[in-house]
């Protein structure tokens, strides 16, 4: 009898061993896909944040650029003034209006804020005359931009995706015209001037 029960217990005791290394390894495995899940859910947090912080890091490129090729103008502007770039037209443009064709859907949409006069909704010839919209001349703009000691940090550091404006209120103005999409944190378009769209 007592043999009998010792060999019971020990049958039992085996099956709850077994029982239990399943219960531990289900223990386990929910654990670990716990967290999987947790480290899924914290990278996707984490590239989140790291997309608005790097789309907040391009805007402020773009910004710093745009302002970076403002002084530079304005330089530019002044020696053409005294004499220094007599061959120049204002502000180191080519001296050819752009066509409105050359101007980007985007940056029209945004330049109608601006400069719709004749409030068609659309930027025309008239418009870009007023304005005087023009390409830089790239190579004085490089000269003075080594010069300065300044250097273009955001993606599109090309200078033919820039304009100015060299007339009115708005005169020494840059404006962003490439393919690039500068979108901030709050899911604006920028273009310059502090045009949004």
């Amino acid at each position: 009898m007592y043999t009998k029960n010792l060999l019971a217990y020990s049958c039992n005791s085996r099956a709850e061993v077994k029982f239990n290394k399943k219960i531990n390894l289900i223990k386990v495995l929910i654990i670990l896909l716990l967290m999987s899940i947790c480290g899924v859910f914290i990278r996707n947090l984490t590239e989140s944040v790291e997309y608005r912080d790097s789309k907040s890091f391009l805007v402020a490129d773009l910004k710093n650029d745009i302002t970076m090729l403002t002084e530079t103008a304005n330089v530019i502007e002044t020696e053409r003034v005294y004499g220094k770039y007599l061959e120049v037209d204002q502000f180191g443009t080519d001296g050819k209006l752009i066509n409105s064709k050359d101007i980007s859907k985007d940056l029209s949409a945004t330049l109608i804020n601006i400069a719709d006069i004749n409030s068609n909704h659309k930027i025309d010839a008239a418009e870009i005359s007023e304005l005087g919209i023009m390409r830089f001349r790239t190579d004085i703009y490089q000269k003075e931009l080594k010069t300065l000691q300044f250097s273009l940090k955001s993606p599109d550091h090309n200078l033919k995706s820039f304009l100015i404006i060299t007339k009115g209120k708005y005169a020494g103005t840059i404006l962003y015209n490439g393919n690039f999409k500068f979108i901030d944190n709050e899911n604006k378009r920028y273009f310059g001037l502090d045009l949004y769209i």
